[in-house]
């Protein structure tokens, strides 16, 4: 057999491997697959002036969505659990996105035209943005050695909670929650 033969069967193991790993949190962090498991910081973390990137390449701060309660996810495509998220995320910005509360998808990948044309356009998403950040510029505020990786944020440009892991965001949970929240 040659090197190349070799090649496909290592490639696959390793993504099968990566995938698991990223979708694996901390024991001592709870999880239920719903927004019970965000766990609330104890002291809010400012992440106004933090930037991402719109699809144009445009910068973006995340004080430009001041007065809003913002949920902050953290996504690559190479992350099963976060594309299996995405079309939820959609689903929740259709149901509660507005001038109070807002979605904020941000792909970590490094060519955004190939995830947004394979994910964004594959599955559909219609009510969201797309964002991008590489992954060493947010993980300078954020923890996100976990994929995906959610955050609340309050209108005042502070992260209060995190949830690290795949969410079903169609729960009637987390309209509760957000509405109490917005």
């Amino acid at each position: 057999m040659t090197y190349r033969n070799y090649l496909v069967p290592l490639t696959l193991v390793l993504y099968l491997f990566s995938t698991q790993l990223f979708a694996t949190h901390s024991a001592v962090e709870k999880y239920d697959g719903t927004v019970n498991s965000f766990r609330w910081l104890k002291s809010p973390l400012k992440v106004s002036e933090v930037q991402i990137h719109d699809n144009e390449g445009n910068p973006v701060t995340l004080s430009q969505f001041k007065d809003k309660i913002v949920l902050l996810n953290i996504w690559a495509s190479w992350c099963t659990p976060c594309i299996r998220e995405l079309p939820s995320l959609d689903r929740l910005q259709s149901r509660l996105g507005g001038e109070n509360f807002v979605v904020v998808a941000v792909s970590l990948d490094n060519i955004p035209d190939l995830a947004r044309e394979l994910f964004f356009d594959r599955l559909s998403i219609k009510q969201m943005k797309f964002y991008l950040e590489p992954a060493d510029k947010l993980s300078q505020v954020f923890p996100i050695d976990v994929l995906p990786a959610s955050f609340l944020i309050n209108r005042n440009g502070e992260a209060i909670g995190l949830l690290r892991n795949y969410v079903e965001w169609d729960d009637p949970l987390t309209d509760t929650l957000i509405k109490r929240l917005v």
